[in-house]
């Protein structure tokens, strides 16, 4: 970085930086090397070896197509003053007279930091060139939450975008501050001797916003002058004048996770949650779904364990009952009995024996000089399991063991089996990982770590989170990078992610992808009248079990679909779509964590169509609205349970 060398022929060289290589130095090194290079390609340039150029005059130079853009703003004048609306018309339609396209809004000039509102930029600008003008809607001015809305509908959504403000093109560059909102440089035109001297103004190759005053347009030869200078730019071969949609767009960064991010901003307005106590007569359903979903307890609970299978099939032809429990699945059980008890479902003294039946089961087992719960367990036997360790499904089970203490005490016992196990040998450089066949291995890589992280946590284990990358310089940075994280580890569903809101409290994290999951469920629906609730859970067909959930590196809307094997013949998008399901306990859970019309007709439809004699069906099948009739589990029941729970304890 230090030394410039070129190729003997050479007749140029680029020179870049890679952000990527800078982020492994601090700032005190990168500081010094590009001290370094800088020193260098001075001393290169005084020996007369080379000649430094900035890319831009390097394209002015050899690119005899540079184009540069103008946008044109008109500031509308208030009513009441009728020479200024007058002036105003006239100039507007000489500008649709020669083809000149121009943004009118109501802001004057450059925008102060201490403004109340900015502009709104969709991200379409789709039928603006067919507009002699095009209107910029004010929003309010939001960095903290990020809550942007029109100031006179603040329930309406906004169409996906970003906020815009004008910055004075002689002090500030363009680009997007803290807050998100993207500055575009501009000139005020406040007088009409400003106005005859436009183009000595502009410069040459910036692209600009020039945002016109409506005192300006006042003096006839102001606006015939103003007009004929644009007239000149605009057949001058290098100048485009544009509405101020397009240079915003043309300047604003591309991906999928910022439109992702843009689109969650702009739905705020709609996707707000409103709690309200439910009815006697919701209630007394809501009452009557938790008896359903207790119905899978009651009837395949082993009463010598207290153990429940994972999952039941229970279909004429080929009924099954799958025999063992993961401790994701146990938590998730003790999670059940806990809301059973809350709803009255369940006594003091059988809620009591059930759990210390499945505290019994969990004690684990000795291997490899570890003692840790097993991966998974028997219903039917007295601790019998094999001897591997799942992380993740750990800290379901610790999460369960939160709840637990905080609702119904037992934290003595609980500590005593907790501490009993090596949880600390399977923490690695302050990551959770599994055992299999002796082997560990890592499972930061997902969206239960987080959650896992908590819980460990909440036990006074030190465990690293993937999602707690918030930095603290700005909400909208922190975003990005959260859901850069969200596009390394895979597709985002309602688990753990709400689960953490029922039993840890919602961090900040998981409360904004929660938002942002919410709001593409809730954009699909209006675009395509269709359900969507994602989740893990099981399906009645290969192969049986997924991970359903938001793509969030896709440039367009994707639900996809991962398997616990990763097996590629299930990485289809087309299988994706034959099997993309609404999950029965993410219907429920969003209804008990989001409160809001879109919740209320997933619990309808799940309440309709999956009610079973012994319990909830797990899937309904959103493509052909089959329902998982005869193939109900464990997680399904106990989750719905948390989640009235949690509605009628809160109401």
């Amino acid at each position: 970085m230090a030394q410039i060398e070129s190729e003997a022929k050479a007749t140029q060289a680029l020179l870049y930086i890679s952000a990527s290589d800078l982020e492994r130095h601090t700032v005190d090194e990168v500081f010094a090397r590009v001290s370094k290079l800088g020193e260098a390609l001075l001393a290169s340039e005084s020996t007369g070896k080379n000649t430094v150029q900035l890319v831009s005059d390097l394209q002015l130079r050899d690119n005899y197509g540079f184009q540069r853009f103008l946008a044109l703003h008109l500031a509308r004048p208030a009513p009441s003053n009728r020479t200024e609306t007058k002036a105003f018309q006239i100039f507007l339609e000489e500008l649709t007279a020669q083809g000149i396209l121009a943004s009118v809004g109501e802001r004057l000039g450059h925008f102060e930091a201490s403004r109340a509102t900015d502009y709104w930029l969709p991200v379409s600008v789709d039928g603006i060139e067919d507009k002699a003008e095009s209107n910029l809607i004010e929003v309010t001015r939001a960095c903290r939450m990020g809550l942007v809305e029109l100031p006179e509908a603040p329930e309406k959504a906004l169409p996906p975008g970003h906020s815009l403000a004008f910055s004075d093109a002689s002090r500030e560059a363009p680009g997007f501050d803290r807050c998100g909102v993207l500055w575009l440089p501009s000139i005020d035109i406040a007088t009409p001797q400003e106005a005859t001297q436009l183009s000595t103004t502009l410069g040459r190759i910036n692209d600009l916003v020039i945002s016109i005053r409506p005192e300006a347009l006042v003096q006839p030869f102001a606006r015939t002058s103003l007009l004929n200078q644009l007239k000149a730019l605009a057949a001058n071969g290098v100048t485009k004048i544009v509405p101020v949609q397009f240079l915003g767009q043309m300047i604003a960064p591309e991906g999928a996770e910022i439109e992702r991010q843009r689109r969650t901003i702009a739905s705020l307005p709609k996707t707000r949650s409103r709690r309200i106590a439910p009815s006697d007569a919701n209630r007394q359903v809501l009452l009557e779904d938790a008896k359903i979903a207790w119905g899978y307890f009651e009837e395949h609970t082993v009463p010598n364990t207290g153990l429940c299978p994972a999952t039941v099939d229970f279909s004429a032809t080929g009924g099954r009952v799958h025999p063992t429990v993961t401790m994701w699945d146990v938590g998730s059980h003790i999670n059940a009995l806990i809301a059973a008890r809350q709803l009255g479902l369940l006594g003091e003294k059988r809620f009591e024996r059930n759990i210390l039946q499945i505290l019994t089961q969990v004690r684990g087992r000795q291997s490899q000089g570890r003692l840790l719960p097993q991966g998974w367990l028997r219903v039917d036997r007295q601790k019998w399991g094999n001897k591997d360790f799942d992380g993740s499904d750990a800290g379901r089970l610790l999460a369960s063991f939160v709840n637990l203490k905080r609702t119904f005490g037992l934290e003595d016992r609980l500590s005593v089996l907790v501490e009993s196990w090596d949880l600390d040998k399977i923490v690695i450089k302050g990551k959770v990982h599994s055992v299999t066949d002796g082997a560990l291995h890592s499972v930061y890589r997902s969206h239960s770590a987080h959650y896992s992280a908590r819980a460990f946590r909440a036990w006074g284990i030190g465990v690293s989170s993937p999602y707690e990358v918030f930095s603290g310089s700005s909400p909208y940075d922190d975003q990005m990078a959260l859901l850069e994280t969200v596009s390394w580890i895979g597709p985002l569903g309602a688990e753990p992610l709400l689960l953490e809101a029922l039993e840890l409290g919602m961090s900040r994290e998981s409360a904004y992808l929660a938002e942002v999951l919410f709001a593409a469920q809730l954009e699909d629906h209006e675009e395509n009248g269709r359900l969507i609730a994602v989740s893990e859970g099981p399906i009645d067909r290969a192969p049986w079990f997924t991970y359903q959930g938001l793509q969030m590196d896709a440039l367009e809307r994707t639900w996809a679909l991962d398997t616990v094997g990763y097996e590629p013949q299930f990485a289809d998008p087309s299988f994706w779509r034959e099997n993309l399901v609404v999950s029965s306990k993410a219907a429920y859970l969003w209804a008990a964590c989001k409160p809001h019309a879109y919740s209320d007709k997933l619990l309808t439809h799940v309440r309709k169509k999956a009610r079973t004699k012994r319990g909830f069906a797990s899937s309904i099948y959103s493509k052909t609205g089959r329902v998982t009739s005869t193939y109900t589990d464990l997680n399904t029941n106990a989750v719905i349970l948390q989640a009235i729970a949690k509605t009628l304890g809160e109401a």
